[in-house]
């Protein structure tokens, strides 16, 4: 198979050369990086159709890499439809420097909508993150951050575990896309747990300031919710578990295409 990485925070990022190292080991030569050229974090699934993409060859730290003036979402579309068409067989995006976790975080993460637009066209596919100091809803990294939190081999192993299963085994049946999500510190003796995603773990706050010439602008934050559900996937990932959560991205069935049905027709 034809492996396509992709991320959101560039081809610097520590998180990126990772997952590449891990899909090497596991998936041989048949790997391809394509990904934005600077910071995409939030992005979600955002489309460039008001401007040329502008593509370039080159090499980061041993990564052969195509670097894309777009989104993420820009990065799999053009590859699923030119650079690669009718080749790629799996989409790993991330890893993220920075957790995904929790639907408000999981719809707007540039992260989750490469693999998630991949799905869409009936792809496999799984978002890696990882957990920082900073618990915001806002990215901290730059497109140059080009550090981890001390534990990059755990991190890698971890990761060249779960791809070695997903190759001898295929994708976990009826699901489409995977979220995984890396706690702060991951050791060895880190445990998986299998969770749902949690509806809404942030607080969004709006801060107002005002520019030197005296007009307000606003700078938007969020903070976690105090009260999280013991079950959810982001108090386990608080925990210090590796999260893995399956995501749907199926239509309506047919109760709900009913019940609206019985209300309009």
């Amino acid at each position: 198979m034809t492996v396509l990485i992709t991320n959101d925070d560039g081809y610097k990022s520590a998180g990126i050369n990772v997952l590449y190292r891990a899909a090497k080991k596991v998936f041989g030569d048949d790997v391809v990086v394509v990904t934005p050229d600077s910071l995409q974090s939030s992005t979600g699934m955002s489309f460039t159709f008001h401007k040329p993409l502008r593509i370039e060859r080159l090499e980061y730290k041993g990564m052969p890499c195509l670097s894309v003036s777009g989104t993420p979402a820009d990065c799999v579309f053009i590859s699923l439809n030119h650079l690669f068409k009718n080749k790629i067989e799996m989409v790993l995006s991330g890893i993220n420097q920075g957790m995904n976790v929790g639907l408000d975080t999981v719809y707007s993460s540039g992260t989750i909508s490469a693999a998630m637009f991949a799905a869409i066209y009936k792809i496999p596919s799984i978002a890696f993150s990882k957990a920082r100091d900073n618990m915001s809803a806002v990215s901290t990294v730059s497109d140059s951050d080009d550090t981890f939190d001390g534990d990059s081999e755990e991190v890698y192993s971890k990761t060249v575990e779960f791809l070695k299963k997903i190759k001898k085994s295929g994708f976990p049946t009826g699901v489409e896309l995977l979220n995984i999500n890396f706690p702060k510190q991951v050791k060895e003796t880190t445990k998986i747990k299998v969770v749902k995603t949690d509806r809404g773990i942030f607080e969004d706050l709006v801060d107002v300031k005002t520019d030197p010439h005296g007009r307000e602008y606003y700078w938007l934050y969020g903070t976690l919710k105090k009260n999280l559900s013991e079950d959810s996937d982001v108090r386990s990932l608080m925990d210090g578990y590796i999260t893995v959560t399956p995501i749907e991205l199926s239509a309506a069935d047919e109760s709900k295409i009913s019940s609206v049905r019985s209300m309009f027709i």
